[in-house]
């Protein structure tokens, strides 16, 4: 059973990451980053991230 996350903390960490990408040497250190800050796993923020770039893609 998967947990549910709050859409305001997924909304914050994608925002974060595409906020501060720029102050990390890769997008993945940037997420890597925002997980832990906001103590949940990075490839939760990775999936969330990747979901809204594909979104803006269409």
């Amino acid at each position: 059973m998967s947990k549910t996350i709050d859409p305001q903390l997924r909304a914050r960490c994608v925002w974060l990451v595409r906020e501060h990408q720029q102050e990390y040497p890769s997008q993945f250190a940037a997420v890597t980053a925002v997980a832990r800050h906001e103590g949940i796993s990075k490839d939760s923020v990775r999936r969330w991230l990747a979901k809204v770039l594909r979104a803006m893609t269409l």
